[in-house]
């Protein structure tokens, strides 16, 4: 069968089908990404930087407070295409994150994408994976997101400003980010300049809040499209696990 074909019912997700309203149909550039995403997760699945988020995520999976909802800032359009491999790399794990936490559940996450440059074929195949469109003006502010951000939202962010990452970390109920490692950006700036700053007073003024552990692994990454280095971020006393619980 054809990419011209007439009516697409199913998109699978890490074997994950999210049904499509009947008699629908798909724009070319659409299954094509499709296709290079389910490459991709079979990809991720093989490597070892999948074996180090599922350690996090089974941890945030037995808190006593279940997440409800996914809050991706800053995935970018999928339709570049020097930057495509890497984009559709980080939709892979964000929907891999949606998968892990919502096994064995019977209520489903809501899962939101937010970023000023996203186009229309963009938040197509979002929706049709089963993920909401938020809206922002610009890549510095939160914009809808702000309200989504509460005790029981995971925030993803593949690439965020300094100015937007002050805004969920300081004064918020967030209780989880998956994003930069500021140990590494802090490393990335020269000492004295600007940027090294603004790290700094994120990390002071956030951060400090929040336990880090490093999210990395081999032969998911590649040279071409390697991002910056990833952490999981959780909030000190926030999301005490039910094992913890039951032992306290």
């Amino acid at each position: 069968m054809s990419h011209t074909v007439q009516e697409i019912n199913v998109i699978w997700s890490l074997g994950k089908a999210h049904q499509r309203p009947k008699n629908t149909a798909l724009p070319r550039k659409t299954l094509q990404l499709t296709t290079r995403l389910l490459d991709l997760q079979s990809l991720y699945t093989q490597s070892q930087l999948s074996q180090s988020l599922s350690r996090h995520l089974q941890t945030i999976s037995r808190s006593r407070l279940p997440i409800t909802c996914i809050l991706s800032l800053g995935l970018g359009s999928l339709l570049v295409s020097r930057s495509q491999p890497r984009r559709l790399k980080q939709l892979a794990i964000l929907l891999v994150v949606r998968d892990y936490l919502e096994e064995g559940r019977n209520e489903s996450i809501a899962v939101f994408a937010q970023d000023p440059n996203l186009t229309r074929v963009d938040e197509q195949f979002l929706i049709s994976l089963g993920i909401q469109i938020s809206r922002t003006p610009t890549g510095s502010e939160l914009g809808e997101a702000v309200s989504l951000i509460s005790p029981s939202t995971l925030v993803y962010s593949p690439f965020l400003t300094l100015e937007a990452y002050e805004q969920p970390m300081v004064g918020s109920e967030l209780q989880y980010l998956l994003g930069d490692d500021f140990d590494e950006l802090l490393q990335k700036w020269p000492e004295r300049s600007a940027e090294r700053k603004q790290v700094e007073e994120v990390s002071r003024q956030g951060l400090s809040k929040y336990r880090r552990k490093a999210v990395a692994g081999e032969g998911f990454w590649i040279e071409d499209d390697e991002t910056f280095p990833m952490a999981m971020y959780s909030k000190k006393n926030g999301g005490q696990s039910t094992q913890a619980k039951a032992g306290s």
